[in-house]
């Protein structure tokens, strides 16, 4: 292993709630909604059962190679060059990850914060705090999380109570108006985003230390991360009602303009903007991470730090042409499940079957 240092179970569950949430509390409600209309929230309970099955899959492949990165055990499953070349495929689709990402924090900040800023200087900034984090490592990283959770979770609570004066919960009836169908295509598309993604975190299970709470922290920081997801689309869905929610880009954060209560207490949109900052930096942290790794054990080298500085300029010029405006980021949401289908599902339920199968032959 590349990694050298060690993280806790305890670690590893807020790492994982905080990546699914990273991103995904702005974007991914108004989705949902768009396609379940006021039963977006049922398809975000039923997605995160879906998540969980995902989990049990890459716990049981995660412990078969404990001591193994991802990309270790494809050569050893699949042979040295059709692992190798399994291992790039992950490398391209982490390194475009990061860039999609870095892209969607640079339209965030200067559509909403910082419009007359240059989104290169934004991309700088973000890249910048990205690769020293990346060159710390992962043990650093991940106390750098266990420290914020706290402050993230208390804001959340106080962004959630502040808006329940706006609640009316006849936006949520009728329930299945439309059917099971909407909700089941909804569940299945945003699947896709973040929950195929978890398939990052085959890259950090052999540095937690203790492998089987490491299982149950990994269901744990996915039911806390979904859980989270499940209830800012409620209250979307509770506060503005579907057609409203469906036609806003960052409808989490339109929540946090409208609040008022008693005259004084309004506009805590900085409380949802903080919460997406650290989220979204922790998820293209680990995005960069794990391509910085993938490549390093590629290239079979002795450390990985040598690689954060030109994948780090990389990131910064791709970031900029990936997507040109936010109107292509939301398109790219059309087909991202289907592209994340064979690196979250596919190919790592090959690889469990065929390691199984070796295991029973030998």
């Amino acid at each position: 292993m590349l990694e050298k240092g060690k993280i806790s179970p305890h670690q590893f569950t807020i790492m994982i709630a905080l990546f699914i949430v990273g991103g995904s509390v702005l974007y991914v409600p108004s989705g949902l909604i768009h396609t379940a209309k006021q039963d977006a929230w049922l398809a975000s309970i039923l997605v995160v059962g879906l998540a969980l099955l995902l989990v049990f899959m890459f716990n049981a492949l995660g412990s078969s190679f404990p001591n193994m990165d991802f990309t270790q055990y494809c050569e050893k499953v699949l042979g040295k060059w059709l692992g190798k070349l399994v291992s790039l495929l992950y490398f391209v689709y982490f390194f475009l990850s990061t860039a999609t990402f870095v892209r969607q924090f640079g339209d965030f900040v200067i559509i909403q914060l910082l419009r007359e800023t240059p989104i290169l200087a934004v991309h700088i900034l973000l890249i910048v705090i990205m690769t020293m984090a990346v060159r710390y490592g992962l043990e650093p990283f991940s106390r750098a999380i266990e420290i914020f959770f706290p402050f993230i979770l208390l804001l959340f609570v106080i962004f959630i109570i502040s808006i329940m004066p706006m609640i009316h919960f006849h936006n949520a009836l009728p329930i299945l108006d439309n059917g099971i169908k909407p909700v089941l295509g909804a569940t299945v598309k945003s699947l896709g985003t973040p929950y195929l993604q978890l398939v990052l975190f085959l890259m950090v299970f052999p540095a937690v230390n203790r492998t089987k709470p490491a299982k149950k922290s990994f269901l744990l920081g996915t039911v806390m991360g979904g859980g989270m997801l499940a209830l800012v689309t409620l209250m979307s869905i509770l506060c503005f009602g579907a057609v409203f929610s469906e036609n806003q880009q960052f409808v989490t954060y339109v929540l946090a303009l409208n609040i008022n209560i008693g005259g004084f207490w309004q506009r805590i949109e900085a409380i949802m903007a903080f919460i997406w900052f650290i989220t979204i930096y922790i998820k293209i942290t680990l995005y960069f991470y794990g391509s910085v790794i993938c490549m390093g054990q590629i290239f079979k080298l002795k450390e990985y730090k040598s690689l954060t500085f030109p994948l780090g300029f990389i990131t910064l010029f791709l970031s900029l042409f990936i997507n040109k405006n936010i109107v292509e980021s939301d398109q790219q949401a059309e087909w991202w499940t289907a592209f994340s289908l064979p690196f979250g599902l596919f190919i790592p339920l090959l690889l469990l079957v065929v390691s199984k199968v070796r295991k029973r032959g030998n």
